[in-house]
């Protein structure tokens, strides 16, 4: 499981969004992050979505899905800080929720990017047979 790269990719995506939300709640604006976090549960489903894809990795189908997916909640992780910034709020934890989001995308894209050559992989040794 841990062999393959894009469970290290995966891997790396959990162990960065738990900083994220050890940084965001224990912060000293974690009134104001933790709006965001109790308000929208969806940004507590990314380590959850993590896990999922970490330990279904024999269905690369599903597992590509769901990639895709914490993409997509990454990106509105992205989107909402970012509105902040733009709202003027200038904070240092900001600042690191973004760049960590960013980075988390990143390694999204190359997980699935290489579940998705397993999977021909596996698919053109099939059509051998």
């Amino acid at each position: 499981m841990i062999q393959r790269i894009q469970s290290l990719y995966l891997l790396l995506v959990i162990l960065l969004s738990f900083i994220v939300l050890y940084v965001s709640l224990n912060s000293p604006l974690g009134i104001e992050l933790n709006s965001f976090f109790k308000d929208l549960y969806g940004f507590y489903c990314i380590p959850i979505l993590g896990f999922i894809s970490l330990f279904i990795y024999r269905r690369r189908k599903i597992q590509s899905i769901i990639c895709l997916i914490l993409i997509l909640l990454n990106l509105i992780v992205l989107q909402i800080y970012i509105s902040k910034i733009f709202e003027g709020d200038l904070n240092t934890i900001i600042f690191i929720i973004l760049v960590s989001s960013f980075v988390e995308c990143i390694l999204l894209l190359l997980a699935r990017r290489a579940i998705n050559k397993d999977e021909k992989l596996v698919s053109s040794i099939d059509r051998i047979r």
